[in-house]
């Protein structure tokens, strides 16, 4: 399987800085987009077909839900992992009923994150395998 291609969303620069760093530490090879808005990546998204997306809930404008609505229309097998540092337990229902491939909490445990992450690379490269 080729080298992953990932997403990251998130309004906090910080995040985009942080996130694709460890990323980085923890993959062999990996290749990252970051946006700053939904708007700017539902454009990389028509664009890019990626291994997998990631994207912070609360964001200005169109939150991450939204996006994820709008991700399932565009790409519908591209797994979507939301971030939050909102715990609400109706949040990660509505997230996970949405079609969420994992909801992850702030702060991030990364072990968890990374396995949820790697997971959801593996299917859909194999998925995108038996597409073709």
């Amino acid at each position: 399987m080729g080298e992953p291609y990932i997403l990251i969303v998130d309004d906090d620069v910080v995040l985009l800085q942080a996130l694709p760093a460890l990323l980085r530490l923890r993959m062999k090879a990996v290749r990252i987009d970051t946006c700053d808005s939904a708007s700017r990546a539902l454009a990389r998204i028509a664009a890019c077909d990626y291994d997998a997306i990631i994207t912070d809930i609360k964001m200005p404008g169109m939150d991450g839900l939204a996006l994820m609505a709008e991700i399932r229309l565009l790409r519908p097998n591209t797994p979507t992992l939301l971030i939050t540092g909102h715990g609400e337990h109706d949040l990660a229902l509505r997230a996970l009923q949405g079609g969420a491939y994992a909801f992850i909490q702030k702060p991030i445990d990364r072990d968890s994150f990374m396995a949820s992450l790697n997971d959801a690379i593996r299917k859909r490269q194999l998925a995108r395998r038996s597409e073709s």
